[in-house]
């Protein structure tokens, strides 16, 4: 009788050891079922793709754009259980202009004078909405595809043109000005659970908006004004990180 009460109790010590080795892991699990939303902000850089990215003289819907920043505040609430749900996006979004490689692409068609180029920045802020799948990597791991549409502001860039010479000097001036386009996003992500609140947010996507400029005023140093419309294609893979709450 004796043994088998020493037999009870290593079995009890034995399952209490068990529980203390895996009582973190359940808890983990626990937390991102007890938790279904998160709200989370991420910072990284923004690569032009296609023509937005083009620095050739002769393509006239080049956007000379160069990588840049993007900043993003994400919502995200799972539904039912948990494999879906809802997704919100606030991104804002900056593209310097390539300066340089314009005056040496102008440089390049016109010889024997010099040119000068003062360029702005490609800004883009706005609002998507759409659904994200939510997969379990490990215990702490999720990975998190995305499908999103909505609305960008954008915002063209101003520059400043001059070139002198021989025959003297001359500057054309591009203002900017702000056009509202449909935009889709296509990406995905891995958050990693490093807390029973918190989350480490790893984001790739892909952006597509085409937004018309209206009128975009331009003046000369002969004192002309003119306007031009013309639309953009705006097209970005963005790489970011940042932290989430959960909630």
């Amino acid at each position: 009788m004796k043994h088998t009460n020493r037999n009870h109790l290593r079995f009890i010590f034995r399952c209490f050891i068990t529980l203390g080795c895996i009582y973190p892991n359940l808890s983990i699990a626990q937390v991102e079922n007890d938790y279904p939303g998160f709200i989370g902000v991420s910072l990284g850089s923004s690569i032009p793709l296609g023509d937005f990215s083009s620095k050739y003289v002769d393509n006239e819907t080049a956007g000379w754009a160069n990588p840049g920043a993007v900043f993003d505040v994400s919502f995200g609430y799972k539904l039912g259980a948990g494999k879906v749900g809802l997704f919100a996006l606030l991104r804002g979004q900056a593209n310097y202009v390539d300066a340089q490689s314009y005056a040496n692409a102008l440089a390049s068609e016109v010889s024997g004078v010099n040119w000068t180029v003062e360029g702005g920045y490609w800004g883009m802020g706005g609002f998507l909405f759409g659904g994200f799948g939510s997969l379990q990597v490990s215990e702490t791991v999720l990975f998190e595809p995305r499908v999103m549409l909505g609305f960008l502001n954008a915002s063209n860039p101003e520059i400043t043109v001059s070139v002198s010479g021989p025959g003297g000097s001359y500057w054309i001036k591009q203002n900017s000005t702000s056009a509202r386009s449909f935009a889709y996003l296509v990406g995905g992500g891995l958050r990693f659970n490093i807390g029973k609140r918190m989350s480490l947010l790893t984001n790739l996507d892909y952006m597509a908006a085409q937004p018309e400029f209206i009128n975009v005023q331009l003046l000369d140093s002969d004192g002309n004004l003119s306007s031009d419309t013309w639309s953009q294609e705006i097209v970005t893979f963005n790489v970011s990180a940042g932290l989430a709450l959960r909630f």
